[in-house]
């Protein structure tokens, strides 16, 4: 995703290019040398159900390592509150949520502070009944370093989540599954889902950078059910 001089929007697959710049600090090359397991817990395929493929957005995943997504907005989506703040105390994340949309390219917008993660608004919100409600954000910056979603690599089992929305209501869920998928898989139909049970899906950059492409391998995709 392209920066703009207005917002410095960038595209996951833009935060991906931006760490060739922290890769050569000994504190990121740790953790690629020690990174955890590529799963934990129940993924995304483990957690859906029949009917949460049928009503998706019909983004199509490409060679490149963006999250990608065709904007249909829905009278849905546009009554329900907006999140506003998204909480994993277990991993020090406390990020300001914006509604984001999508680039000319198709790639969502990712908000460029590493503070701020974007809230896909064509999708599903936290207070819809049905669907995935997908919040992405940087690993990193250039500029600012680690961003608010770099600690989801460590994402387990079990962590609570916290989304407050605009009409201050704090919707709490669980980590089912963490998984780093290869970007050229990323099941771009399964993460909008439209329908089936409400999941809250968080995605970031992660896994073995690769020099040569100026990039992660993978993205890190946790999936988290609404807490009982």
């Amino acid at each position: 995703m392209s920066t703009t001089p207005e917002s410095r929007r960038w595209s996951v697959a833009a935060a991906c290019a931006a760490l060739v710049a922290l890769v050569a600090g000994a504190a990121l090359t740790g953790w690629v040398l020690t990174r955890p397991d590529d799963t934990a817990g129940d993924g995304l395929a483990a957690l859906r159900t029949p009917a949460a493929t049928t009503s998706a957005p019909p983004p199509t995943p490409e060679a490149t390592p963006s999250v990608r997504a065709t904007p249909r907005a829905t009278e849905a989506t546009a009554a329900a509150p907006r999140p506003v703040r998204l909480r994993i105390p277990d991993l020090g994340v406390d990020a300001s949520v914006r509604p984001v949309g999508v680039q000319r390219d198709g790639g969502m917008v990712i908000p460029a502070e590493p503070t701020s993660v974007g809230w896909y608004r064509y999708g599903r919100a936290p207070a819809d009944p049905l669907g995935h409600t997908v919040i992405a954000g940087h690993v990193a910056t250039r500029e600012d370093g680690p961003g608010a979603l770099a600690p989801l690599a460590g994402a387990e089992e079990g962590m609570r989540v916290e989304v407050l929305d605009a009409d201050g209501v704090r919707h709490r869920y669980v980590v089912r599954g963490r998984e780093n998928i290869r970007k050229k898989a990323l099941p771009v139909d399964e993460i909008f889902a439209r329908e089936g049970r409400p999941l809250l899906v968080l995605v970031t950059c992660g896994g073995e950078y690769l020099p040569e492409l100026r990039s992660h391998r993978d993205n890190v995709v946790v999936t988290a059910e609404p807490a009982g």
